[in-house]
């Protein structure tokens, strides 16, 4: 018995000492002002914890466990009435992806402004600083200028998304650009069979993009970063080309095949909880009366209702008032209903619902939503047919690849009418056997999988420090022979720009600086003028 308890004891202390010496301290960077992005990486940091390491994380939604130790939060908080601005705007007149994401640039470059400010910040990059850290991971959709930390603690980068990488941070990487594949999710209405003129304009719109990533966004952002941290600072783009991993938030049924370098590992569906979320006894009981099904819509924590057109919400209201199952309708408007007038029996409107717990009720017959890819991967994993309405970012690619797999139906918000919403409802509730079907098929091949993605993951962050950023040695051939080819045009931006960036250097930091860094060789006829004429196209 004192056998057992004592080799019982030494196994503990053992893998307890074990665990202390391989731990590592991690500063990690995802200032996104978007909950949906913040939640697809906590399961990350959690399981990370739970391997031993230390992590200081700057975030926008801390997860504020007071069990968690060795695990500090730099938490802050952010006016979003600037994105809920463009976001209006998106949704009130139409416009590109790549028009919303210029807009959305300039939100960044005031985040990490803000950011810089923070003393917290400023300590890091301070040279007589004694911090140190064994990785350093950084979200790519946001501030790039943290990329330098990477440099200053002489460790390892890893990049992190909540999405699929955009087609900028493939150039940066050295992975194939493909204008026109359907796993360009960037282009708004990319298509199987494009015609020679829309190939040509998803061309011009990816590498306008790229074009103006590089030499506008990144530019602006090595201004600020001068602004901050003096002239000596490296150049961000050479830090981003040093990334040894990205980490991209994404299943194998979700992408299309293409070439893809050996640095990007995908991981996916870790948010979803192990025990769907207990309901409110109010929304269970009348969940409970739904035995001939109900409906649950949502778009999500990103676009409020409030920002959808008049004639879309009168749309919405005069169908959904006129169905003859119950619906769960989740609107961020909610505490402003008081009287509530029609069908008040069969709608139930809230302003916070949980989601999880809602999708794993087994009345529920139908999900209508924005395309998110978590809410995608929580209707995957309980197995509810969908109706996607998507909105902005990658909704509407994730909508239009889960249609393929015959679990949900594609609806465009600008061309939608009653009719349409109306008859597909119906359509998807006189053929729910047809759908639940083939959505129980997709999930059971999501879960049939060898390993826990998130805790692969986990795995690939440990390698990288434990050998030191090896793959980042290991650059991508595309990589090492695609700079030449665009020295010859940096020179010419060089010479044509040069008196025009000794006159603009004292501009504010979001003016229009430009500075020489490795960008795509855009045709000339690649101009902002001919984007927007192609866009009528």
């Amino acid at each position: 018995m004192n056998l057992v308890i004592g080799l019982t004891l030494f196994f503990i202390v053992w893998t307890t000492q074990r665990t202390l010496v391989n731990s590592k301290k991690l500063l990690i960077i995802v200032p996104s002002p978007l909950y949906s992005h913040q939640i697809a990486y906590q399961s990350l940091w959690r399981k990370l914890h739970e391997r031993g390491h230390e992590l200081v994380i700057l975030t926008l939604n801390a997860i504020k466990d007071p069990n968690l130790t060795n695990y500090t939060e730099i938490n802050y908080n952010i006016n979003y009435g600037k994105l809920e601005k463009i976001l209006d705007m998106k949704l009130n007149r139409r416009f590109t992806e790549m028009e919303l994401n210029e807009l959305l640039d300039n939100i960044r470059h005031n985040i990490t402004e803000e950011l810089l400010k923070l003393p917290n910040i400023q300590q890091l990059f301070v040279s007589t600083s004694n911090e140190k850290f064994d990785a350093v991971i950084v979200e790519t959709v946001s501030s790039p200028i943290f990329y330098l930390l990477a440099q200053k603690f002489n460790a390892p980068l890893i990049g992190i998304t909540s999405t699929q990488l955009r087609n900028l941070e493939r150039y940066l990487l050295g992975s194939p650009i493909l204008p026109s594949h359907l796993s360009n999710w960037e282009i708004e209405n990319i298509s199987t069979n494009a015609q020679f003129l829309q190939r040509l304009k998803n061309f011009i719109d990816t590498y306008y993009y790229m074009y103006y990533w590089f030499y506008t966004f990144v530019p602006i952002q090595q201004m600020i970063a001068r602004k901050y941290l003096g002239d000596n600072v490296p150049s961000i783009i050479e830090a981003g080309q040093n990334m040894s991993l990205v980490l991209a938030s994404s299943h194998m049924i979700n992408l299309y095949s293409r070439p893809e370098i050996p640095n990007v590992v995908y991981y996916n569906s870790g948010h979803i909880s192990k025990i769907p979320p207990s309901l409110p006894t109010d929304l269970r009981e009348f969940l409970d009366n739904a035995t001939n099904g109900f409906i649950y819509m949502s778009f999500g924590s990103t676009v409020k209702y409030n920002y959808l057109k008049e004639n879309t919400k009168t749309l919405l209201t005069n169908v959904l008032s006129k169905l003859p199952w119950p619906i769960v309708w989740s609107r961020n408007d909610a505490d402003s209903i008081k009287n509530f007038s029609y069908h008040l029996g069969k709608i139930f409107i809230s302003k916070w619902v949980p989601q999880q717990g809602i999708l794993a009720h087994p009345n529920i017959k139908l999900f209508i939503y924005q395309g998110g890819l978590q809410s995608t991967e929580e209707a995957i994993h309980y197995g509810v047919p969908l109706i996607g309405i998507p909105i902005v970012f990658d909704q509407h690619y994730n909508v239009k690849k889960i249609v393929t797999f015959g679990v949900a139906k594609y609806l465009h918000l600008a061309n939608m009418t009653e009719e349409i919403f109306h008859d597909s409802i119906y359509d998807m509730f006189n053929n729910i056997e047809k759908y639940k079907e083939k959505m129980l098929e997709l999930q059971g091949i999501v879960k049939d999988v060898p390993y826990d993605s998130v805790e692969n993951a986990v795995w690939w962050i440990e390698y990288v420090i434990r050998n030191k950023g090896w793959i980042a040695q290991k650059r991508s051939y595309i990589l090492q022979v695609q700079s030449p080819r665009w020295r010859n045009a940096q020179l010419i931006l060089s010479s044509n720009n040069e008196q025009d960036k000794t006159k603009e250097q004292d501009n504010s930091c979001c003016g229009s600086y430009r500075e020489v860094s490795t960008a795509p060789d855009v045709p000339e006829f690649a101009t902002d003028s001919l984007t927007r004429i192609l866009t009528n196209v």
